[in-house]
Order: structure tokens, then sequence, then C-alpha cells
């Protein structure tokens, strides 16, 4: 790297201060697009408690810019901080996820119907390859990477809006949901369908029929989130079951 030969010690010292900076924001802005992600997916559990030092181990990089990904992760409702303790995924109420669900609906459908005059070939195709890894995932019992393309799937859906304001209010409702969504998991047995949810809303995208994969949107959402509170309901059965057995 080239000198500057009018620069002082302390001119040079400044810079580099500055440079480590810059550097530290980017990878803080990093690590918050990562964790932002996966809590989106589901992919933490109600209640689980996220370890600092473990993530910035994992992250290879110092504690620093993984707290400033988690203050910005609190900051946005995904996380929890006390006094004293590690951030930690909130445990959402039914009564606050169907909340969400209710604000959830019109926005999704409002994004899969603009995207109806916008899709490609290619966002097709980018389409069918995220459902091929979906049904894999489920198939392979691997839930993560399940998650990650149901998200992969919908995303590529709503960003085809063009409405970036749009998609930004919706990643804030999936990210206040998400600890409600790994609760789909794993299922009892595998679901079927004459014609899979996702299959409804690609052949309605293809066709460019608005309506159609707004309604297809919307009942896919349904339909999942209906899976998870019965599931939810079924362990609070069990678990109160269990309490008055031991008593």
């Amino acid at each position: 790297m080239r000198s500057d030969p009018d620069a002082t010690p302390g001119d040079i010292t400044g810079r580099s201060v500055q440079t480590l900076a810059v550097a530290r924001h980017s990878f803080a802005e990093r690590i918050y697009a990562q964790l932002r992600l996966a809590l989106m997916s589901g992919l933490y559990e109600p209640g689980s408690r996220l370890n600092i030092r473990n993530l910035a181990a994992a992250y290879q990089t110092s504690q620093t810019p993984v707290r400033e990904a988690i203050i910005q992760l609190v900051a946005d409702g995904a996380l929890e901080l006390k006094l004293g303790h590690q951030p930690r995924v909130p445990v959402l109420t039914i009564p606050g996820y169907l909340e969400i669900r209710q604000t959830r609906v019109p926005l999704e459908r409002l994004a899969a119907e603009l995207s109806a005059a916008n899709m490609t070939r290619r966002a097709i195709s980018d389409l069918q390859q995220y459902q091929r890894d979906f049904l894999r995932s489920e198939e392979d019992q691997d839930w993560k990477k399940a998650l990650s393309a149901n998200q992969s799937f919908h995303f590529s859906i709503y960003r085809k809006s063009n409405n970036s304001v749009l998609v930004k209010v919706i990643e804030n409702l999936w990210l206040l949901a998400g600890p409600f969504v790994s609760n789909q998991y794993p299922l009892a047995k595998r679901l079927t369908f004459d014609v899979h949810p996702h299959d409804r809303i690609i052949d309605a995208l293809r066709r460019g029929d608005a309506k159609a994969a707004g309604d297809s949107v919307v009942s896919d959402l349904l339909e999942g989130s209906q899976r998870i509170l019965d599931k939810i309901k079924s362990e609070t059965r069990r678990g109160s079951g269990r309490r008055k057995t031991s008593g």
C-alpha cells in the first residue's frame, strides 16, 4: 500500500481506526443479516438463548460485531435481552401469533398479486428448484433445510413485486412470527396433497393470474399456520395431562 508522504503518525493511526470501525460495522451488518434470516425461517425455537461468545467463535470474529447485531435484532423485536442474561428468542403467545397472521394475509396476498405480472421463466425455474429442495428436505427430515427452502420460495415471489417497502414489512412480520414456525416440525406423518400448495402458487404465477396467485399464497399461509397451532395445542394438552397425573 502506498504511503502518504504528508501524513503524520496521528493521521495514519486515525485512518486505521476509522478503517477498522467501518470493517467492524460491515461485519456486524453481515452477522445481523444472517441471524435475521435464521430467525425469520424459524431455525431458533421459542425461548432459545443465543450465546454471544459461541456466535463470535462461529463467525470467527470478536464479540463486538455480534453484540451490535444482537442489539439491532432486539430493536427489531426479534430477540429479548435482559441485564445480566444472554439474548433470548421470545416465547410468542397464540393470540400474538394470530395477530401477526392476520396482518400478514393481506400483505402477502398483495405481494403475490403484484409479482404475477413480473415473473420470468428464470424466476419460475427458481421457484421449482426451491420446491424440490423443500420436498427433499422434508423427505430427509432435515427440518432446518426445509424451513430455509420454504423461506427462499416465498421471498423469491415477494421480491418480484418490485415493492421494497412491502417486502421489508413482510420480512419484519416473518421475523416476529419466527419462533412459532419451527413448531410445524417434526410432523407426526408426512402430509399428502392432491396438488401441493406451492405447486398451486407456481401454476398461478406461470399463468400470470394475479388473483389465483394471491389466493394460493393465502391458502398456503393459513394451512401452514393451522398445522402450527394444532401442534402447539396438542402439546399444551399433553403437558397439562402430565401435570394432573403427577399431581
